[in-house]
């Protein structure tokens, strides 16, 4: 009797993907992370102009910002489900490409409608970035580095947010701001032609093989049964409270309100205040992947949230007590 012939498996088969081929693929997916971020706060540094360009106050200034907003939360559990369902790759050049037609939209926008719909069509589309990002670092990493890459993965959105402030504001000092968004809609629109080059679901899809939690589920349950599950967990109920208040005193001071304010609160210029605000998020994207690669070390992740909680809350409590006393007056008049 014959010996069955031997099956070769190519080099690339026999083992889980190297750690520089995992950064490649996961690298073409994380800039949509950083274009999302860049659009979030960019308004905060174009206040002006813009409500010069569409003739508004700060109420409907505030609310063109919301927009973005409000479709990315919309969006969450949508994406979710998208990303078990289509993949990374799929998702995330959807994202990118309705995030550069939006921003397209945005930044032609005749009239205060049009400008509106831009920024929801943005903040809908980004709001698959992150989760599609999570997806990839899942798939391609071992469990070992999952929080340091997710640290990288926040560095590389919150460098997005600084693109937006400093740097934006010299550019917009000599460029009209429309061109400006103009071009973010274009490399919004190139990155999801590399993204769809490059990016693959899963190892298996480049030859290697997968992670044991690698690939798509084979049976898909209902989604109203996965979210009823999800929702039985009390730290998914935590981690839905806890984090707002953490990112939104954050994101709301430097994404749109901290420039207004110190420019008209303190008589700072605009570029300066913008600098200031940035300090926010530079700390933020240097303390992410050293957090993340401390916890993958520790094993632990409740006592280093609990440590920045109690800093964070120290920091704001530190900034208000050396508040001067007599600009009391004047902060409540600016917000009321």
């Amino acid at each position: 009797m014959e010996p069955l012939p031997k099956r070769h498996k190519s080099p690339a088969a026999r083992h889980l993907p190297p750690l520089r081929t995992a950064w490649w693929v996961w690298g073409m997916a994380a800039p949509l992370y950083l274009i999302g971020f860049f659009y979030r706060v960019a308004p905060a540094v174009m206040t002006a102009e813009m409500m010069r360009t569409f003739s508004i106050g700060a109420a409907a200034l505030g609310n063109l910002s919301a927009f973005y907003f409000y479709s990315y939360v919309l969006m969450q559990i949508p994406t979710g489900v998208l990303a078990d369902r289509w993949g990374p790759r799929r998702l995330l050049t959807t994202g990118a490409l309705v995030a550069g037609a939006g921003g397209a939209l945005f930044a032609l926008a005749p009239s205060l409608g049009w400008a509106y719909l831009g920024r929801f069509l943005i903040g809908a589309s980004v709001a698959v970035a992150w989760i599609g990002l999570l997806k990839v670092a899942s798939d391609w990493f071992p469990p070992r580095l999952f929080a340091m890459v997710t640290g990288v993965g926040l560095l590389g959105g919150i460098l997005g947010a600084v693109g937006a402030g400093p740097p934006l504001r010299l550019l917009i000092d000599h460029v009209h701001w429309r061109i400006v968004m103009l071009a973010a809609a274009g490399v919004t629109l190139a990155v999801g032609a590399a993204v769809w080059m490059v990016v693959r679901d899963t190892p298996a899809q480049k030859g290697f093989v997968n992670y044991s939690h690698s690939g798509p589920a084979k049976t898909h349950r209902p989604v109203r049964e996965g979210l009823a599950e999800v929702l039985r967990f009390r730290n998914a109920w935590l981690l839905f409270v806890i984090p707002g208040g953490l990112v939104g005193a954050i994101l709301t001071f430097a994404g749109l309100w901290g420039v207004p304010f110190l420019t008209s609160q303190y008589g700072m210029s605009t570029a300066r205040a913008s600098v200031l605000t940035s300090v926010q998020l530079v700390a933020w994207a240097l303390a992410s992947p050293l957090f993340g690669w401390f916890s993958d070390r520790l094993g632990r992740r409740k006592p280093l949230y609990l440590a920045g909680l109690v800093t964070d809350l120290a920091a704001w409590g530190a900034h208000w007590s050396i508040f001067p006393v007599c600009h009391w007056r004047r902060w409540w008049g600016f917000w009321w």
